[in-house]
């Protein structure tokens, strides 16, 4: 026990002779360090269109429930078909019981039909007929991912050259000789959010009884932004 203690003893001493050296070396690296960030954007117009109808039905019963919906689903679906340039993908599917005095008189469901082109006359037009046995949901445009690469390599190359001359902006303002990159960070923000077209814009879209109404696809913000840390060098 007593030689268990004086190990002990010689441990915590010489940790407490060690600690402080220990917490200069670590802050010693951080000297002229600096941590710094730039960000460059462009608004980019929308290409893309995506629509959200969606079919709803009333049974007695949930297998003719979903008989019913699966039906109109597949005719959407062949309609869509003939329109090479719409690509099309099925959304939520909802069915739950109708209830009166706690008991369950019939059911409802709901299914949705996802729509996306670049061709807004195209897509105009299927819509129109679609809306004979679905409703509209929603509309909405937004930048298309093939785009919207090519636009972010483009904003990458402004960023980091951005980057560099913020650098030799601070190295100048702090009298460094020099600098050197200890790490740089790339973020484009992900996904940018879709433009939503007002509700009864969509609604009329496609309208046998009514013109196609006139609508600005308007343009999207693609922001890229660097970050980073650099060593300012003195000698």
């Amino acid at each position: 026990m007593r030689k268990s203690g004086l190990v002990w003893s010689l441990l915590c001493t010489a940790a407490l002779l060690l600690a402080p050296s220990a917490t200069l070396a670590d802050d010693e690296p951080a000297k002229d360090q600096v941590r710094f960030q730039v960000e460059v954007g462009s608004d980019v117009e929308n290409d893309l269109v995506t629509a959200v109808l969606s079919v709803t039905a009333e049974a007695l019963k949930p297998a003719k429930l979903a008989d019913d919906l699966n039906k109109t689903m597949t005719w959407a679906l062949q309609q869509t078909r003939a329109h090479e340039q719409v690509k099309s993908r099925g959304g939520a599917y909802q069915t739950y019981p109708v209830y009166e005095d706690k008991k369950i008189v019939r059911w409802r469901g709901r299914q949705e039909l996802q729509l996306e082109s670049q061709d807004v006359d195209r897509l105009s037009e299927l819509v129109g007929v679609l809306q004979s046995r679905l409703q509209m949901q929603s509309l909405q445009f937004s930048v298309s991912p093939e785009k919207r690469r090519a636009v972010e390599d483009e904003l990458i190359e402004r960023a980091l050259k951005a980057y560099l001359q913020r650098a030799e902006i601070i190295r100048a303002s702090l009298a460094a000789q020099g600098y050197s990159l200890l790490e740089v960070d790339i973020d484009s923000g992900g996904k940018d959010r879709p433009i939503p077209v007002r509700a009864e814009a969509a609604s009329m879209l496609g309208r046998a009884s009514v013109s196609p109404p006139a609508m600005e696809q308007g343009t999207s913000r693609i922001n890229v932004r660097a970050s980073g840390k650099i060593q300012l060098l003195r000698d």
